[in-house]
């Protein structure tokens, strides 16, 4: 047993003999794509965008568009370059251009005999959907499969909710630093972080992540972007840097998690290994280089990748996570299961600590010299806090979506025993999380209960 560690907060660090919990597959979201949806039956890349009237839009590349009988592509399917699927509930229907018999491209460029576009993540302003949009053109390399170069960077514009094609825009920065910019599109705090990837050339081509930010509402408005620079935020896109030293595939993901940060990547190159990284900003340090899931379909010349999290569908206090299968072309038409996204639900205490709840609902790190009383809640609850030492002190409250409803901005507090009275009547009877920090020393107590007359 750790000794008592002399934090501001009384805290005793004990480690329960906690199992590590199985990451097994999504069979009902895995499913959901293995029926008829009007066409799409299978593609590559799979971004998911939030939107705000709750559904989810996906985005692939490559897309096969027709039938499948059994395991098999019906002749007559087309092969479009990417498609869309608009998720309700558990209702799902393809998009795309053209008509069912002649599918086209849902997002075209401008010369699609030459270039095409794979699609990337995504945000809702207002009354428009932007799509970062990665633009591609064939390269003769040598290597079937693997024969295109990047071409440009774009931001697509289409209407919402009508998804009708406006414009796209290209993305300034990325002439200048190079850098890629989709893999995700974050609000956090008043803020869109717009996070990309660069492939450094003098070091076998591998890709490190970079990040962009703007305020909220102003995505468009490239002169306002800010780029990290290895220290900071600097209006010269020629000054992104890496924001770690973590090589990433070709598309990963950030997402945050009860004030947390995940970055979600899978081994390069090609590797069957999914990992995450936790931080406490969105541009880290990212520590704590957890391994979650091997790729069982990794064999001979199948191979999975563009692992990707998608976080609109928490449950149980887990996360979906897709990732891609792909091998030999002429195989898919035979076996189209070699070109559909696979669905695994990773349980977020696999991903670190912080996520480390007991069965009885309680923080892993705390001697309950910190509790909330009463819990279940009606109308009002009390924190006690015991301090040692004057320090700030504040507090947040997290839904069962990791997302941040109500917070208190830090405040001097003085040391020794405080109760702080919490009015939630702006709250719906449901689970929720509360966060105290004080000095950057927190404590989670993972269930407040509350229960309204």
């Amino acid at each position: 047993m750790p000794e008592k560690t002399p934090l501001p907060i009384l805290l005793m660090l004990v480690l329960p003999a906690f199992n590590m919990l199985a990451t097994e597959p999504d069979t009902a979201f895995n499913n959901q794509f293995r029926k008829d949806i009007g066409g799409w039956i299978a593609a590559d890349a799979t971004y998911s965008i939030h939107l705000p009237d709750d559904r989810t839009l996906w985005l692939f590349g490559d897309t096969f568009i027709g039938e499948v009988n059994g395991i098999s592509i019906v002749n007559g399917s087309k092969f479009i370059r990417n498609s869309a699927v608009i998720q309700e509930g558990k209702d799902l229907q393809t998009i795309h251009g053209g008509t069912p018999s002649t599918p086209d491209d849902f997002i075209k460029t401008n010369h699609p005999d030459s270039t095409w576009y794979w699609p990337e993540h995504g945000i809702v302003e207002n009354d428009t959907l932007r799509i970062f949009v990665a633009k591609f053109r064939h390269a003769d390399n040598g290597t079937e499969g693997f024969n295109f170069a990047h071409a440009g960077n774009d931001i697509a514009n289409l209407t919402w909710p009508g998804l009708e094609f406006i414009n796209a825009i290209p993305i300034q920065a990325h002439a200048i630093n190079g850098v890629l910019y989709g893999d995700r599109i974050l609000a956090d705090t008043g803020y869109l972080y717009i996070y990309g990837r660069k492939s450094d050339p003098d070091n076998f081509n591998i890709p490190y992540p970079h990040v962009a930010r703007t305020t909220e509402g102003n995505i468009m408005d490239q002169s306002s972007w800010e780029y990290y620079d290895g220290f900071g935020w600097s209006t010269d896109p020629a000054a992104s840097q890496p924001f770690q030293d973590i090589p990433v595939s070709q598309q990963y993901s950030v997402s945050s998690y009860y004030g947390k940060y995940i970055l979600l990547t899978q081994h390069i190159w090609l590797s069957p290994e999914i990992f995450t990284y936790v931080a406490d900003t969105p541009t880290g340090p990212w520590k704590n280089k957890t391994k979650i899931y091997t790729t069982p379909e990794t064999s001979g010349s199948t191979f999975t990748y563009n692992a990707y999290a998608h976080p609109q569908f928490n449950k149980n206090n887990e996360l979906l996570v897709s990732y891609n299968v792909n091998g030999d072309f002429w195989s898919i038409f035979s076996n189209v299961e070699l070109y559909r996204p696979q669905f695994i639900r990773v349980p977020y205490r696999n991903i670190s600590y912080d996520f480390w709840f007991s069965d009885a609902g309680e923080p892993v790190s705390s001697d309950r010299k910190v509790r909330l009383y009463p819990n279940p809640v009606k109308d009002l609850t009390q924190l006690s806090i015991e301090l040692q030492e004057n320090g700030m002190l504040s507090w947040e409250i997290f839904d069962v979506q990791g997302r941040r409803i109500a917070n208190r901005e830090p405040a001097w507090t003085n040391a020794g025993r405080h109760r702080i009275n919490l009015i939630n009547d702006a709250l719906q009877n449901g689970f929720y999380l509360f966060r105290i920090n004080h000095d950057n020393n927190v404590v989670s107590i993972p269930v407040m209960i509350l229960l309204k007359n």
